[in-house]
């Protein structure tokens, strides 16, 4: 085993040395880096990653060779409990090291920088044990401390002790209690801020008898965020210092709850929707992720697959018209119709949204936020905007037959219209439109497309690896696609730091797009069924998402379960 060389000014200039001789850094941007170190007291390696000049890995390899400290992602450790149990999580958050094994007397410990030998010292004297270190990346080890110690563990520990020294006699409703403001909004704006890290849409706090859940939204799938131990005697300072964050009555504890929190994540503005619902255990808060900023959305940069992107795209060339995207909540109705709306906002094009709420600024385009309170309703608004001569509008739902009336009619006086419905398929909108009262006849004259969407979840690159699938759905796929059923690539992932070890991080769109012709407009005015109407589009050509999915299925893009969670029931 090599001499161990702990964290030094000299074995900083070796390692830097290094990625100079490699290539990875140059001479000039060395020097100016090492001057910004120390007119800012940061170190030259920490620099190096934040302003992405060097790659993490690569110097964390280099930092390796020079230390004799070997480099690891922690997915290569089976990581024990009693070395867990050995490290409070005052010592591994403050440290930033994740207990991996304990033997001998020697405990094993992941860390993404090399520590200096006083820093080791002092953790031999606080442990009792010996000491090995493990170089691994700082997302891995972020990720494993948040999964073995919870979410805000440092603050946590904090506040509980800063609650158990109140005095015991103050009422327990007493809102300088409950709050304990500083440190428990610090605790919201840690879940905030780690929820935006990960691509949350939604975070639930969500009490019960003896315990506080965390869930985020990621990918369409909720997952259970650890945290601390004993953030269960904080409850209800977690809802009250929720609302005091959105400005709402923190007093008021039996009706829900509506507000919004405004945040600043790195360089990006944020919105969250906060809803508060009295449960029997305490309240209950869920909040819904918008991000603030001017978007710029492709159509192309989507992923949509190759045999429906032709299709989505002919759509924005019509003069009018009602489009129609379905899906349920989550499916990325709205972001697929903002990617059409960027295609068509010319200079020479007037286009006005009406929305509730407006997701997405763009712009060049004129964006209403619908108040239903006080009568701004999709209908009004409707009405209302046709004085403006737009060329294109788009309703962010139709949810009722008069604003189903107003968009059918907006379509036959020349303009083009955008929408969206909640339907399970895209033969399914026609029916729902004529159940919300509007002639058969109007319908076949302005809907032109109609477009149905999930979202599946993508395999993660990182620990991807081929497996079997069942020979009735090798079948299924080999009929569908005879011609590409040879490079198909059946994959998924086990689980890892980079996807929180779910096996998928990202999402695709898989999409049914029903082509209105002269034969499915006979259908609907003779009010057939959907799927009389879905027999006959298929018949022209039309890939129903079961199909779609199993396209990313061969590209290796998604798994098979994966399809079959979302489309599988619609189609067997």
């Amino acid at each position: 085993m090599p001499d161990i060389r702990y964290y030094s000014d000299e074995l900083l200039v070796e390692v830097t040395q290094k990625l100079v001789e490699c290539g990875l850094l140059t001479l000039d941007k060395l020097g100016e880096i090492q001057g910004r170190a120390a007119l800012t007291l940061q170190g030259v390696d920490r620099l190096l990653i934040q302003e992405s000049i060097v790659n993490e890995t690569d110097l964390l390899k280099a930092f390796s060779e020079a230390s004799g400290i070997p480099f690891h992602n922690i997915g290569d450790f089976k990581i024990e409990q009693e070395a867990i149990d050995k490290v409070t999580a005052k010592v591994a958050l403050r440290h930033r090291i994740v207990p991996l094994t304990f033997q001998n007397g020697i405990l094993q410990l992941a860390t993404s920088r090399v520590p200096n030998l006083t820093t080791v010292d002092g953790l031999r004297m606080v442990l009792d044990a010996g000491i090995d270190f493990v170089l691994c990346p700082e997302s891995d080890v972020s990720m494993s401390l948040t999964h073995f110690y919870g979410l805000g563990a440092e603050t946590i520990d904090l506040l509980i002790a800063e609650a158990e020294a109140m005095p015991q006699d103050q009422e327990d409703d007493d809102i300088s209690v409950q709050t304990q403001e500083t440190g428990m909004v610090r605790f919201i704006n840690l879940i905030i801020a780690e929820a935006i890290r990960m691509d949350c849409t939604d975070i639930h706090i969500e009490p019960f008898e003896s315990t506080l859940r965390l869930r985020y939204r990621i990918d369409g799938i909720l997952q259970e965020i650890p945290l601390p131990k004993g953030v269960d005697k904080l409850r209800n300072s977690v809802s009250s210092a929720v609302k005091i964050m959105a400005n709402m009555d923190i007093a008021e504890h039996r009706k829900p709850h509506d507000g919004r929190i405004k945040v600043r994540c790195g360089t990006n503005d944020y919105d969250l929707r906060v809803s508060v619902l009295p449960t029997g255990w305490g309240e209950t808060c869920c909040l819904r992720i918008l991000n603030r900023g001017t978007v710029k959305i492709d159509l192309d940069t989507l992923g949509l697959s190759p045999y429906q992107l032709p299709k989505i795209a002919k759509l924005t060339e019509l003069p009018h018209g009602v489009i129609l995207m379905t899906g349920p909540t989550g499916s990325g109705k709205t972001t697929t119709l903002y990617a059409l709306l960027a295609r068509l906002n010319q200079t020479g094009t007037k286009i006005i949204t009406v929305e509730d709420p407006v997701e997405y600024q763009m712009g060049g385009i004129s964006q209403v936020q619908v108040h239903s309170r006080i009568g701004l309703t999709f209908a009004s608004v409707l009405r209302s905007i046709l004085r403006h001569d737009p060329d294109v509008i788009l309703i962010g739902e139709i949810r009722d037959s008069e604003t189903a009336d107003i968009a059918v009619r907006s379509s036959l006086t020349g303009h083009l219209v955008l929408s969206t419905l909640h339907t399970n398929d895209a033969p399914s909108a026609v029916t729902r439109l004529i159940d919300m009262g509007v002639e058969p006849y109007l319908i076949s004259s302005c809907v032109e497309g109609i477009v149905a969407q999930r979202l599946v979840r993508r395999v993660c690159r990182n620990c991807k690896e081929a497996y079997d699938v069942p020979e009735a759905i090798r079948n299924e796929i080999a009929m569908t696609y005879p011609d590409r059923f040879g490079e198909a690539e059946f994959i998924h992932g086990h689980g890892c730091p980079a996807c929180g070890f779910t096996g998928y991080r990202g999402r695709s769109a898989i999409n049914e797009v029903m082509i209105m012709s002269d034969p499915l407009r006979a259908l609907v005015v003779a009010r057939e069924p959907a799927n009389i109407i879905k027999e006959l589009a298929m018949r022209e050509g039309m890939v129903t998402l079961r199909q779609d999915g199993w396209l990313r299925v061969i590209e290796g893009r998604t798994s098979v379960e994966e399809v079959l969670r979302v489309a599988g029931r619609m189609e067997e």
